[in-house]
């Protein structure tokens, strides 16, 4: 999934590192933790789609920068 703008690169780049950290962590907390970890002034409801989205593809994928997470 390749983001399409800055938002949603800061975005990914959140999520992967997050899921680095703690691969088990439960998608409502990593959609909640991620979204107040941005530096966005506002969330648009696009960028908050990509997030939910993101971290439901990325729990399907689990190599983040060339690393599988386990």
């Amino acid at each position: 999934m390749e983001p399409a703008n800055e938002h949603e690169r800061a975005i990914a780049g959140a999520v992967d590192e997050m899921f680095l950290e703690d691969p088990g962590n439960r998608h409502h907390l990593t959609v909640r933790d991620i979204a107040m970890s941005l530096d966005f002034i506002i969330m648009s409801p696009s960028d908050s789609q990509f997030l939910v989205r993101y971290v439901g593809w990325r729990r399907t994928h689990l190599r983040v920068q060339g690393r599988t997470i386990s």
